[in-house]
Parts: structure tokens; C-alpha cells; sequence
């Protein structure tokens, strides 16, 4: 465990990436949709929600996929097991995760003790993803970094292991298979019963539990796949 967390601590090397970036893009995205909605809720007003959240999300992603390629190199290089390094990355994301979601939490908080930043503005409060529960929030804000990181660590890894060819041919292989698969449902008919199935869903479900059952098979996928990977 002590050499796992040795190794953790390779990822603070590219902290400014890590951190900075995701959190100033967020920060700009913040400032610039308060302007914009301050000056136009005379003429919308109410409609004060906005997706400028995702920003943190996609930038942290990124930033996830892009420490392969930089810190797996280097890894390799000191003596690190392929395992080792690997563990260490998804301890770093578990934190990560974990963390950016309390920071997340606190900034709803703030959010509703201003009114929305004094004009109603609902950035951090987003509609649906709002929940009631402290802890449940936490989660809902913390695990869609997890389904998203993971995916882009995956796909660094699989490039790292098969090089351009193998990432284009394995994306080929999935747009195929779920085109395929929305013909046949399509052909059945089964869209009512796809979209009823989604509607009944519980908010925990589709917010917590789906994505985290994909970053964990993403996150499975990238073991198998950096095993043999070559830096």
C-alpha cells in the first residue's frame, strides 16, 4: 500500500493540469454565465439554469487521459510495475472524485444561501440532479467524475496498448454495434419501453449507480488493457 501511495503522488506533478485548469475553466464559465444572466432576466425571466457545470466535468476527463500518457511514461522509467502505477491512478481518481464532490456540495450550498448568486442563478443547483440528501448529493456530483474519467483513462490506455489504429478500429467496432443495435430497436418497436424503463428509474440509479457500474468496468478494462502496454 505505502509504494502504491508513493507512486499516487507521481500524478502531482502535473498538479497545475490536474487542478488549475479544471477548476479555472469552471471558475470562468461561473463568472460568465452570472454576467450573462444578470443581463438578461428582464427578458428571460426564471430561466436561470445552465450546463456550464459540465466544464469542471469534460476538463477534468481530459486531464485524466492526457496523465497517461505523461506520467505512465515516466512511471515505467523509475521501475514502477505496470499494476502498481495503474492501482495508484484509480486511488488518485477515488480521491479526486471524493473531493471534487464535498467542493462541489459546498458550492450548492452557497448557491442556495445567495438566491442563486443574488439573481436566481442555478449552476451548481441544477434541476433533476438536485437532490435533498447531503450525502446522496455528494455522490451524485462526485461519481459522473468517475464514469467520465475512467472512460477517457481506458481509452488513453487502450491507445498506449494498440497505438491510433487500434483506438480508431475499436471506436468503428462500437459506433457498428450500437448502430446496430438502435436499428433493432428501432425495428421492434421497443423505444416506448426503453424510454418507460429510463422514466422509472430512481434518481439514484441513473445518476449514481448506472455510471458507477460503467467506470468500474471502464476502470476493470484498463487493468486488463495496461498490463501489456509499452510507454
Amino acid at each position: 500500500m505505502n509504494r502504491i501511495l508513493d507512486v499516487a503522488r507521481l500524478h502531482t506533478v502535473a498538479w497545475v493540469n490536474q487542478l488549475l485548469w479544471p477548476w479555472g475553466i469552471m471558475a470562468a464559465s461561473l463568472v460568465v454565465n452570472i454576467l450573462i444572466f444578470a443581463s438578461i432576466d428582464e427578458a428571460a425571466p426564471g430561466k436561470t439554469s445552465t450546463g456550464g457545470l459540465s466544464s469542471l466535468y469534460i476538463v477534468s476527463a481530459i486531464v485524466a487521459g492526457v496523465s497517461i500518457s505523461q506520467v505512465f511514461p515516466f512511471a515505467l522509467g523509475m521501475g514502477v510495475t505496470r499494476r502498481t502505477f495503474y492501482l495508484a491512478t484509480v486511488l488518485v481518481n477515488l480521491v479526486q472524485a471524493l473531493v471534487y464532490g464535498v467542493l462541489l456540495y459546498l458550492l450548492n450550498l452557497i448557491e442556495g444561501g445567495t438566491n442563486g448568486f443574488g439573481i436566481g442563478l442555478h449552476f451548481f443547483r441544477i434541476p433533476y440532479i438536485d437532490v435533498s440528501n447531503g450525502l446522496l448529493q455528494i455522490l451524485v456530483y462526485a461519481v459522473p467524475f468517475l464514469f467520465l474519467n475512467f472512460l477517457c483513462i481506458f481509452a488513453a490506455v487502450w491507445y498506449v496498448r494498440f497505438g491510433t489504429n487500434g483506438l480508431f478500429a475499436t471506436a468503428a467496432v462500437t459506433i457498428v454495434v450500437f448502430g446496430l443495435l438502435g436499428a433493432l430497436i428501432t425495428w421492434q418497436g421497443w423505444w416506448g419501453d426503453v424510454w418507460h424503463w429510463l422514466s422509472t428509474q430512481h434518481q439514484a440509479s441513473l445518476l449514481v449507480g448506472w455510471p458507477a457500474l460503467v467506470a468500474a468496468l471502464a476502470a476493470l478494462g484498463g487493468m486488463a488493457a495496461i498490463r501489456r502496454a509499452n510507454a
